[in-house]
């Protein structure tokens, strides 16, 4: 179960929760940060909640888009920029894109996509 920073809240003080968690299996390390290999389900809500932050945060934010089986990722230039396709490698999407995702208890969670 991984999650980010981003997606945590605190709703008495000392307690952390995330809004969202998605079920992955690391697959390896970009720059210090986790790389996950997620389903379908959990590509798609991931998407989603990138699209929320780009419609709150301002439309420069809008970097992933996912369209039912491929996964489309524009890099920042700080990471080289472009734009990069991502295809299922058995029905898996690897993820990452150097942020900090991080392990995190299923019980911490609001919300859950993805399946093991």
């Amino acid at each position: 179960m991984f999650s980010g920073p981003w997606l945590r809240y605190e709703p008495v003080p000392g307690v952390h929760r995330y809004h969202h968690g998605y079920v992955g299996t690391v697959t390896g390390f970009w720059n210090g940060a986790y790389e996950i290999a997620v389903d379908t389900d959990a590509v798609a809500a991931l998407a989603e909640t990138f699209h929320a932050m780009a419609d709150y945060v301002g439309g420069d934010w809008r970097t992933v888009d996912f369209d039912g089986r491929f996964l489309t990722v524009a890099r920042p230039l700080s990471l080289g920029g472009g734009v990069h396709r991502v295809t299922p490698d058995d029905g898996r999407y690897r993820i990452g894109w150097g942020l900090p995702w991080q392990p995190v208890d299923l019980r911490r969670c609001d919300q859950v996509f993805g399946r093991s």
